[in-house]
């Protein structure tokens, strides 16, 4: 019996622990809900407070201005050699001597390489030879032409006097018994045998003449091959095609050289000018205004830290490269004391400019969102949201277009956090505003 009552009296225990267990918890709850409540009251009657139209801020600002860009961009550059041949054979055979290599500087026309060709001596020899037998040939068919023009000569000196002689003779035959009439008639016989003899003595004429004409095609045919042998000749001999540098050796003394039309092959030797350079530059798309030959351009180059080169815009790609949005400038670089050479890079420090003015204000004041960019202005007393578009940045100025102008009055730390038609107070923007708001858009935020 104590047995069972010591478990009743637990379980009455627990019942009254579990009961006041649910009423702290639903305290606690109640305490949590209206500390939630409250919380989300104080939050939103201090977005009213925030956003209410009628409370007036004091806001920096600073107005718009319209300015010349000038706007200094590094950009990548690469010097090439003014001139950069690859010298290539022209004649079959092999190299008997060379006098350069690497590093060589040459005159323009000194020697560089001789090269061998017996096989030129025998066409040569053919040629001449083929020359001999064209104006042989032109000879006799000379000769063939002034021989068939004299037998017409004779032939129509012939027909002359058979005419006359047929003329007499039918004179003579009006007198009955003068003479024969056969005779007459051998006369007439003759003199037709004249004419159809100078008839074809003519067309052999011209055929003599026509004959002449194609043998001093061929002599002038056979001669030309000659002069082209002959011309061969010289390029046996290699010489340099400007004053440069040899910067590239590719045979030696008894390497075998053929001739390359499609010029793919290694070339002999390969020689550039190094007293003037090709400074070549890529210049974005958005920086080509106002670009124009004759300006004098800073650059660097690793090799020489510190120190600065000059070349001078010399020609202007007029044309965007497709697929990089950038247009190829060229500036020549005078490198007569051959400190520089080509194949460096190279920094230009690049000056870009416009032809006109345009509207510029602090970086900070235009804010880019999902929504797009804009600048706040402040116009009677109230927030107004511009839409632009940024241009180029020069210093801490950003370049902006819209439907704004100079003078107008932008709020100087943009934010996305005022609605339009919010009541401000403009105050042009001081030293310690500039440096907060420089600040703050540094750090990426308040």
């Amino acid at each position: 019996m104590e047995a069972i009552e010591v478990i009743n009296d637990y379980q009455g225990r627990k019942s009254m622990l579990l009961a006041v267990l649910v009423c702290l918890l639903a305290s606690c709850s109640l305490v949590s809900c209206s500390q939630s409540e409250k919380s989300t009251q104080e939050k939103e009657k201090k977005e009213e407070t925030e956003f209410a139209p009628h409370t007036q801020l004091v806001l920096p600002v600073v107005p718009v201005k319209l300015l010349d860009l000038k706007r200094n961009l590094d950009l990548p550059g690469e010097l090439e050699a003014y001139q950069n041949v690859p010298v290539h054979a022209k004649v079959e055979g092999y190299i008997s001597w060379i006098g350069v290599d690497r590093g060589s500087i040459v005159k323009r026309g000194q020697k560089m390489i001789s090269i061998a060709c017996p096989e030129l001596n025998e066409k040569e020899q053919e040629a001449r030879a083929k020359v001999s037998a064209a104006e042989s040939a032109l000879r006799q068919s000379e000769e063939d032409y002034q021989s068939q023009k004299s037998k017409l000569l004779e032939s129509t000196a012939r027909l002359d006097s058979d005419q006359l002689t047929m003329s007499r003779l039918q004179e003579a035959s009006k007198t009955p018994g003068a003479i024969a009439q056969n005779d007459v008639d051998t006369q007439i016989k003759t003199t037709e045998a004249d004419r159809a003899r100078i008839a074809s003595l003519e067309s052999q004429i011209k055929a003599a003449s026509a004959l002449v004409k194609s043998q001093k095609d061929n002599v002038a045919a056979a001669k030309n091959v000659l002069k082209s042998l002959i011309a061969m000749r010289d390029y046996l001999t290699i010489p340099a095609p400007f004053d440069g540098v040899v910067t590239e050796r590719n045979v030696h003394t008894g390497s075998i050289v053929a001739v390359d039309s499609a010029r793919v092959s290694l070339p002999l030797v390969r020689v550039q000018q190094k007293d003037v350079l090709r400074l070549v530059v890529a210049v974005p798309e958005d920086c080509v205004a106002g670009l124009k030959n004759g300006a004098k351009i800073e650059f660097s180059v690793p090799a020489f830290l510190g120190k600065t080169f000059f070349g001078t815009v010399a020609r202007l790609g007029y044309a965007l490269d497709p697929a990089t949005r950038t247009m190829p400038v060229v500036l020549t670089v005078d490198n007569r004391n051959g400190e520089l050479q080509p194949g460096m890079f190279a920094t230009v420090h690049w000056i870009t400019d416009r032809p006109y003015k345009t509207m510029f204000v602090p970086s900070p004041a235009a804010v880019t969102t999902l929504k797009g960019t804009f600048v706040i202005r402040i116009e009677d007393g109230k927030i107004r949201k511009v839409l632009v578009t940024k241009g180029q940045t020069m210093d801490n100025l950003v370049e902006i277009v819209g439907k704004i102008k100079p003078g107008d009055l932008v709020m100087l730390k943009g934010t996305d956090e005022y609605k339009d038609g919010t009541a401000a107070t403009a105050k042009v923007a001081d030293t310690k505003d500039m440096e907060k708001a420089f600040k703050k858009s540094e750090g990426g935020g308040e």
